[in-house]
């Protein structure tokens, strides 16, 4: 292959064969969904998006006859190394055809940035968090991707372990139908047994999200995030501000019945979202809002039928009650009740055998996995 150049992407052309290329890789994978350029473009924009504050970025693109075939971004985040106390690196945004010596290309320049700002090792694929797309697919390539789930082609991680990197951390999608909640009769009717008795005893009250108290009700939602991730893998605390940032899309098609919070005596203790699944309205839009989007968006989002649960946070003092029990409960009944006929749990860490003992009891199928590669450099 006659591979004419590699650049680094600076210019307005240079974004538009960046942002565009997915639609080459995936052309011929019908479970892939496009993203909306228009919220890529806010992401990688380092005057909006709030987590630019604490990381620095470089992204380049591949070429072969004038026509990209690859692109990869690397990025540093001083508040994962100040946590950490390591010298890290990131690579994100990563997309190539299936060619190692392309793939050696890419990878080569972006660890060679990441060198000369001092980094020792780096990870990836992450698109600058883990409350974003991350991960390469092992499993799972015969079913569409939810929202803000990765979607990759079945060679990423030939191409990934080839050019020497290994693994990093194992991150789980969990999936469960009305089909399997309706053959569990007698085991709903426990957890409702459960989560009554749970509640009488804690003195707990869940209650839907008050979107119209909606800066406070974030606050809470980013308090219990920080406080329940912190021993995740990867995990660096979000600002209120980054929170602001991620969630003002997720506002604009968030089911209110499906968020609860948990109180004590007026105090938040916990808190349940799930969203609806919007990635079965962005498959029908080609990545663009303008001119006809904006219509389909109106046709397609109260035909949702899939359920993401994207967040599931309880103060440490309530944690091992069975407050999570009731919020799965209310999840599924509600859910059903509300015309969802499909959750996805994800993403879970794989070191997490409390959570994953729990979800499989309600019949969760593992049905993707998500492998996050690190290297030394």
């Amino acid at each position: 292959m006659l591979i004419t150049g590699i650049r680094e992407v600076q210019s307005h052309s240079d974004w538009n064969a960046f942002l565009s290329l997915p639609w080459k890789i995936f052309e011929n994978d019908p479970y892939w969904v496009p993203p909306l350029l228009m919220e890529q473009k806010s992401i990688l924009n380092k005057k909006k998006n709030p987590y630019f504050k604490h990381c620095t970025y470089k992204a380049w693109t591949i070429y072969k006859d004038g026509d990209s075939i690859g692109r990869i971004l690397a990025y540093i985040d001083s508040s994962h190394n100040s946590l950490y106390k390591e010298q890290t690196g990131f690579l994100g945004f990563f997309e190539c055809i299936n060619d190692q010596a392309t793939v050696e290309i890419l990878f080569n320049t972006a660890i060679q940035w990441l060198n000369e700002e001092g980094m020792s090792k780096v990870y990836g694929p992450m698109n600058f968090s883990i409350a974003n797309e991350c991960g390469v697919l092992l499993n799972g390539f015969d079913s569409p991707p939810v929202l803000q789930m990765n979607h990759t082609p079945s060679y990423y991680s030939r191409l990934f372990e080839n050019a020497g990197f290994v693994k990093a951390h194992d991150l789980f999608a969990y999936q469960v139908t009305e089909d399997i909640i309706k053959r569990q009769e007698k085991f709903v009717k426990r957890l409702q047994q459960l989560s009554e008795a749970i509640l009488k005893k804690e003195g707990i009250i869940i209650r839907k999200i008050n979107l119209d108290n909606y800066e406070e009700e974030l606050e809470n939602v980013n308090t219990l995030f920080n406080s329940f991730m912190k021993d995740t893998w990867g995990f660096v605390p979000s600002s209120i501000e980054e929170m602001k940032y991620s969630s003002r899309s997720l506002k604009s098609i968030a089911d209110q019945e499906m968020i609860y919070m948990a109180e004590v005596n007026n105090k938040v203790v916990g808190c349940s979202l799930s969203i609806p699944d919007f990635n079965e309205v962005l498959k029908h839009m080609n990545g663009r809002l303008l001119p006809t989007g904006i219509f389909k968006v109106l046709w397609y989002r109260n035909k949702i039928k899939g359920l993401r649960l994207i967040l599931l946070g309880i103060t440490h003092e309530y944690r091992n009650l069975g407050l999570d029990i009731v919020f799965y409960y209310y999840t599924i009944i509600n859910g059903l009740n509300r015309g969802y006929n499909k959750a996805e749990l994800s993403w879970i860490s794989e070191d997490n055998s409390r959570l994953i003992s729990i979800i499989e009891k309600f019949g969760a199928t593992r049905y993707k996995t998500y492998r996050m590669f690190k290297k030394d450099i």
